[in-house]
C-alpha cells in the first residue's frame, strides 16, 4: 500500500471523472437538442430566437446559445389560452435575453471539476432555482396582483413535468418542491438593477 502513488492516482481519478462528466453533459445536451428538433414544427420567431412546437416537449423549454430556440409542447398554441401562451413564451424568451443559457454552458467546465463535491451539486441546484425565480420576476415586473396569481398557477401546472438536461424549463421539479415555493414567493420581487445583476 505504501508503494502506491496515491496522490497521482487520486489526481488521475479526479481528472478522468471531470472529463467523463463534461462528455456526459455535452452528449446529453446534444441528444436532447437533436431529439426535440427532429420532429419540431416552426411556429414563429422572436428576434434571433426560433419558436417551435415539438411532440417530445412536455413543458415550454429554452435552449441554445448560438442557435436559440424556444420549444413548446405540440399543439400548445392551439390549446392554451392567449395569456397562458404569452406568459410561457415570455418566460422562455427571458432565459435567452437574461443570458441564463450562456451562464449554464459557461459553468459546465467548472461544474465538471467539482463532479465529486456535494456542495457543487447543491450550488448548481441553487443557481438554477435562482435563475428561474429571477426570470419569473422579470416577466412579472409591472404586472398586477391578478396577473401574478395566474402566472403562479401556470408555474404550478408545469411543476410535474420532467426537465431535460442543460435546458431551462418553465418549472424545475428536479430542484424539488422548495424551488417551486421559492419561485412563487419571488413573483412580487424586483429583479434589481442591471449593475447588481452583473455583480
Amino acid at each position: 500500500w505504501m508503494q502506491i502513488p496515491w496522490t497521482s492516482a487520486l489526481l488521475l481519478l479526479w481528472l478522468v471523472g471531470a472529463l467523463a462528466f463534461l462528455v456526459w453533459r455535452t452528449w446529453n445536451y446534444q441528444m436532447m437538442r437533436r431529439q426535440v428538433l427532429a420532429d419540431a414544427r416552426a411556429v414563429a420567431t422572436a428576434g434571433r430566437v426560433r419558436i417551435v412546437e415539438s411532440p417530445l416537449v412536455a413543458a415550454p423549454l429554452a435552449f441554445g446559445v448560438f442557435d436559440k430556440v424556444v420549444a413548446l409542447p405540440f399543439g400548445f398554441l392551439a390549446s392554451a389560452d392567449s395569456e397562458t401562451s404569452d406568459f410561457a413564451i415570455a418566460h422562455e424568451l427571458e432565459h435567452h435575453a437574461g443570458g441564463d443559457l450562456i451562464a449554464i454552458m459557461a459553468l459546465q467546465p467548472l461544474f465538471a471539476l467539482h463532479w465529486f463535491n456535494p456542495l457543487a451539486w447543491a450550488s448548481w441546484r441553487a443557481l438554477r432555482g435562482d435563475q428561474e425565480a429571477a426570470c419569473d420576476a422579470r416577466v412579472m415586473a409591472g404586472r398586477d396582483r391578478a396577473e401574478r396569481a395566474r402566472y403562479g398557477q401556470l408555474i404550478a401546472s408545469f411543476a410535474g413535468h420532467a426537465p431535460l438536461a442543460l435546458a431551462a424549463p418553465m418549472a424545475c421539479p428536479v430542484l424539488g418542491d422548495k424551488s417551486i415555493i421559492h419561485r412563487l414567493k419571488s413573483l412580487p420581487m424586483d429583479d434589481g438593477s442591471r449593475g447588481r445583476r452583473w455583480a
